[in-house]
């Protein structure tokens, strides 16, 4: 932590509201499969649910990222969305195999359109509560808190379950209302000078990311790269079937992609690239290749690590870039929409 420097308390709040959020974010999904099964229902119950967790961060999450852009607080808005997040998944937690599917998904849906301020939308609160000086280097931890949240809830997620449905819905709003009550004390704005003049339609905000070359590019890549990243865990259980390893070997390469993926941003916020951030876009796409290295298990591992510190150094620069050339007005939509594509 000593690359933090001066006024790293407040990056340190911030840190651990956005890691705290993404951590619930990370393993809601697995944990609503798991409790379902828990409690006698089928696995297909658990995913619905969880697929109402994500299908409405694409309509959602946009119309409340365009909303907290408009609040004359949005700091105060971000973490009353966060609160809303925390209290609709507590509530699919509890209703899920217990209850009719209905009520499940509507919780499961209430906390979706939420979703996105724990993930993309959380890092638009960086640079009001970061001093300008510290902002490039400060998103390569924020990009590490991503891979924390990523890497730490599926197996926080498992560890609930084995304490019961009620355990893991206490724990769920415990770990929300910590992250949206952090979030609500972090500050860094004044009401007064902010007015809803300057606010960006949503379908401007859309346009903007199409026709601004460099949003253009870190959208097409960071798309580009979760389209793959999306697709290495079945490769990854494919891969260790078809060359004979272990039944465990699938869930070791997708940690070695995890812990790469730590690595990288990290890297990112050790020493931030001078300049412009859009060679780091290609240099983390070009890193994802070597996932597919033929040869033994240990060499696929070192494979899914180097990909994963691409990942890494990819999702730092597309933080800047998005903080950098999106205008004020816009920067939650730019930011939300984004992690949504």
């Amino acid at each position: 932590m000593k690359a933090l420097q001066p006024d790293s308390g407040a990056l340190v709040r911030y840190l651990a509201a956005a890691t705290l959020a993404r951590t619930a974010d990370g393993g809601a999904a697995l944990l609503l499969v798991l409790v379902a099964v828990h409690r006698g229902a089928s696995a297909g119950e658990g995913a619905l649910a969880g697929s109402a967790l994500l299908l409405p961060q694409l309509a959602g999450g946009p119309m409340l990222a365009a909303a907290v852009d408009r609040a004359r607080r949005p700091g105060l808005a971000h973490a009353a969305a966060l609160a809303v997040f925390g209290a609709g998944l507590t509530a699919a937690v509890l209703t899920v195999g217990a209850a009719p599917l209905g009520w499940v998904l509507a919780a499961a849906a209430v906390a979706g359109a939420c979703g996105p301020m724990a993930s993309g939308g959380m890092s638009v609160r960086l640079d009001a509560v970061v001093p300008a000086a510290m902002r490039t280097r400060a998103r390569g931890w924020d990009a590490a808190s991503y891979n924390i949240g990523g890497l730490a809830g599926p197996p926080a997620a498992a560890g609930l379950v084995a304490l019961g449905p009620a355990a893991s819905a206490a724990a769920v709003a415990v770990v929300s209302a910590a992250a949206a009550v952090l979030a609500a004390g972090l500050g860094g704005e004044t009401p007064s000078a902010r007015t809803t003049q300057g606010a960006v339609p949503l379908r401007a905000a859309a346009r903007l990311m199409l026709t601004d070359r460099p949003l253009r590019a870190a959208t097409a890549a960071s798309s580009l790269a979760m389209l793959g990243a999306g697709a290495l865990a079945p490769t990854a259980v494919l891969l260790g079937q078809a060359r004979g390893w272990s039944s465990g070997t699938g869930a070791l390469l997708m940690t070695a992609f995890a812990v790469g993926g730590l690595a990288g941003s990290l890297r990112a916020a050790r020493r931030p690239p001078r300049g412009t951030a859009l060679p780091l876009l290609g240099c983390g796409l070009a890193l994802g290749a070597a996932a597919l290295l033929p040869g033994g298990a240990a060499v696929a591992a070192g494979g899914f690590a180097v990909a994963g510190f691409g990942d890494g150094l990819l999702l730092a620069a597309v933080l800047e870039v998005r903080a950098v050339r999106a205008p004020e007005g816009a920067r939650t939509q730019v930011f939300v929409l984004g992690a949504g594509l």
